[in-house]
């Protein structure tokens, strides 16, 4: 049974929760700070995303920041505040063009 099959027999027996229904149970403020908390996790995700897009293991980009791998597994585990001076060192460790917005 495919992934998408398997899905929908799950829909289907109720062992799973409709997220829209569940998130709206939520009160107003607890529906606020999951929104934050996600956008944190996003970013999280971003920095990942570009650190094995550029073939680099924590170690290896650690190395080219000049910090430890400790900070980088901090950073990618959301334990670790970072300040736009170290997103532009992982911008620059990895090739890639920082760009910043406010939408």
């Amino acid at each position: 049974m495919n992934m998408n099959n398997k899905i929908k027999q799950a829909e289907k027996e109720g062992r799973l929760i409709d997220y829209d229904k569940l998130f709206a149970s939520y009160s107003k403020e607890k529906q606020q700070r999951i929104k934050e908390e996600a956008k944190f996790i996003m970013a999280k995700m971003e920095i990942i995303k570009v650190r094995r897009s550029s073939k680099l293991s924590q170690s290896a980009l650690a190395k080219k920041m000049n910090v430890k791998r400790e900070f980088i597994s901090r950073i990618e585990s959301g334990n670790q505040n970072i300040t736009l001076g170290t997103l532009l060192k992982i911008a620059t460790a990895t090739g890639k063009e920082f760009k910043f917005s406010f939408e």
